[in-house]
């Protein structure tokens, strides 16, 4: 199979210390650095309309000039909030840029995720700089940068450094019509290699190892929450997301006491079931996305161990209702229709490129490819976004 080419997040870290308005470039630095920017963005919408850009600046301080968009004329339009301060904070504009992704990466997995630099390189390497380094490598995000003029010490460029370690591309110019021609040259897709069958279970060797570390901790019950759930019928009925039912069918404990909740969409889930969804992620067992949001959340330690010692005593352990009641039947997205889908796969979490056929659960509307619904089917017979027994 080919190397899979996926939606990517990109954020633009445009240099605008004092040194980027020297006039060696014409009219100066910083102006050809914008317009550079310019050119990524327009190119990187030709090639995908879908990738996402942000921008932010470094000088002597950090500057959001735009969120996460694909609303070209909006990124444009931010450039002109840049100011010239300071010196160039790389190793604080890197961290900032990295925190932006790692937001991203919470939120929704299936995405290339990428920094494209845009310096004079006039820069100090600080030890903050390889620690930063070594959490894009561990976290798989390619860095890029593109450098106006050279360094006089080439072999020591801090860029080409930090380009190496995370497998990105590097460039350096040394005048404005090379440099403007580089801004379209690196919105070029990158290729990320996976195990040649992508919906296998050895996709999560290849996970980026430390994607652990971002994953947030299931939220617990508050005091409040606790007290409403056994004061109020309404609230003491709360059932599970995964399992539909009250008690969790695992350990047979009520909500109140092995109930949480996914900090992003709120959705209650047993702590037990939790983990049984976990063991069939592509992650790690103790690191899964929420069925709901797909948020990137972590499991305590003693929820696997509990899941482990009961499932050796109950093996067959179901988590979906299969009373015939709750069903739904999977209809065929037509081809044209595809590349107009919004979301992603409910079971993979990945976009659809259009090299598999797509269907969609008519209750619930949840979407998959053919070969994530087949798998689903085999481990569950049900939609795991709504678990209706699939027909």
């Amino acid at each position: 199979m080919q190397d899979l080419i996926k939606i990517e997040d990109c954020v633009v870290l445009i240099d605008s210390s004092r040194s980027m308005v020297r006039k060696d470039f014409k009219p100066n630095r910083l102006l050809v650095a914008l317009e550079t920017a310019k050119n990524f963005i327009h190119e990187k919408f030709i090639v995908d309309p879908k990738d996402r850009i942000a921008i932010l600046s470094f000088g002597a301080t950090i500057k959001k000039l735009c969120s996460f968009s694909f609303d070209e004329e909006q990124l444009i339009k931010s450039l002109e909030k840049i100011q010239v301060s300071g010196n160039g904070l790389l190793d604080e504009g890197l961290a900032f840029a990295i925190q932006f992704l790692v937001g991203e990466m919470r939120k929704l997995g299936g995405k290339t995720s990428r920094i494209f630099i845009i310096s004079d390189n006039k820069l100090e390497y600080k030890e903050k700089i390889q620690k930063t380094i070594d959490i894009a490598k561990g976290l798989g995000i390619y860095i890029d940068a593109c450098q106006l003029g050279k360094t006089q010490d080439y072999s020591q460029s801090i860029l080409k450094k930090i380009v190496r370690l995370t497998g990105g591309q590097f460039g350096f110019f040394n005048n404005s019509k090379a440099l403007l021609n580089a801004g379209m040259s690196f919105a070029s897709k990158k290729e990320l290699k996976t195990s040649t069958d992508y919906y296998s279970q050895d996709k999560k060797s290849d996970l980026a190892p430390m994607i652990s570390d971002i994953a947030l901790q299931l939220r617990r019950p508050s005091v409040l929450d606790v007290r409403l759930m056994m004061g109020s019928k309404e609230r003491g009925q709360e059932k599970c997301q995964i399992c539909h039912s009250v008690k969790a069918p695992i350990t047979s404990a009520d909500f109140f006491s092995e109930g949480r909740y996914c900090p992003s969409c709120e959705r209650p889930m047993h702590l037990s079931c939790a983990a049984m969804w976990a063991k069939k992620s592509e992650y790690k067992e103790n690191v899964f996305r929420c069925p709901f949001c797909f948020f990137l959340l972590e499991l305590p330690p003693a929820a696997t161990k509990l899941i482990e010692e009961k499932t050796e005593e109950e093996p067959k352990i179901k988590l979906i209702d299969e009373s015939g009641i709750n069903t739904t039947q999977m209809a065929l997205i037509p081809e044209y229709d595809v590349e107009d889908i919004n979301s992603s796969c409910t079971y993979c979490h990945s976009i659809f490129l259009g090299d598999y056929k797509v269907f969609q659960c008519q209750k619930c509307g949840a979407y998959y490819h053919e070969p994530c619904l087949k798998k689903m089917h085999s481990e569950i017979k049900a939609c795991r976004a709504c678990g209706a027994q699939i027909l």
